[in-house]
């Protein structure tokens, strides 16, 4: 993969997160240090070459990833850490965007095969949709450590042990958040539904004493469709170029459930 600005701007974030984020070592590679010489920036990392890597997702892989995500964010509420606030700027208006006359409507309604069936849908569920992704940052709910960019390429098994990569974008934010974020992208894969998931992260949670409120998972399944279906549909990113595709996929779960988690009529399926 092809290092991007984006890259040089973010490594030394993941470098203090590996170096002061206590919460997150039991889910984190093991960090030996980093060398900067000549323009170059090396985190040196645990060898998990004998790990276990997805896709394919067994169910019992996924129940062991869920349940620890949940682990991991119980530990963060304990202890925060280093970490700055999440800036939800990126996650509550993005719907808006796929209104009628926001810059990403045409975008949106390309992705499907039939657009009139897309529109009539949309301009249904907006009203909720959009009213919900605004309630993301609600404080009456439970807030800590979160990854923000949890996805199969990021993570990896250690026996029974999971191990996320990639803490660059490490924030204190909703802890309902950081799981919608993951669930599409699990299901996407052929792992289970985000909705059977959702269920099972919040009995794990439960378990650790820590309760969320019925609202918290439907509000963040409606910010993340929205953060996908604003951008699915754009054109593609010389950099970047498997990103639409991934984002194609994440829509094709995160719409669905998004809107059963709204009690929103059934959306029409996006191309594949």
């Amino acid at each position: 993969m092809r290092a991007t600005e984006h890259h040089w701007h973010v490594l030394p974030m993941e470098e203090r997160a590996y170096r002061d984020v206590a919460a997150i070592r039991p889910w984190a590679p093991q960090f030996y240090g980093a060398v900067r010489s000549e323009g170059w920036h090396l985190l040196l990392l645990e060898d998990l070459k004998g790990a276990t890597w997805v896709p394919p997702w067994a169910p019992e892989l996924a129940e062991i990833a869920v349940d620890q995500i949940a682990a991991m964010h119980a530990a963060g509420m304990a202890d925060p850490g280093a970490v700055e606030d999440m800036e939800a700027d990126a996650f509550t208006e993005n719907w808006l965007r796929v209104a009628p006359g926001g810059e990403d409507r045409d975008h949106f309604l390309a992705l499907f095969s039939n657009s009139a069936d897309a529109r009539g849908w949309l301009d249904g569920a907006l009203s909720s949709l959009m009213a919900h992704e605004g309630q993301l940052m609600r404080r009456d709910q439970p807030f800590g450590i979160i990854h923000c960019d949890i996805r199969s390429d990021n993570l990896a098994f250690r026996g029974q042990d999971l191990v996320l990569f990639d803490w660059a974008d490490v924030r204190h934010g909703p802890l309902a958040f950081d799981i919608a974020a993951f669930l599409p992208s699990l299901e996407s894969q052929g792992g289970p539904t985000a909705a059977s998931m959702a269920e099972r992260y919040a009995a794990a949670l439960r378990r650790t004493g820590i309760e969320l409120p019925t609202w918290a998972l439907p509000v963040a399944a409606s910010a993340v469709a929205g953060y996908f279906a604003s951008r699915a549909g754009r054109p593609g990113v010389a950099a970047l170029p498997r990103l639409r595709d991934i984002q194609r996929s994440q829509v094709r779960a995160a719409l669905p459930w998004a809107a059963a988690q709204l009690k929103l009529p059934v959306p029409p399926p996006p191309l594949a």
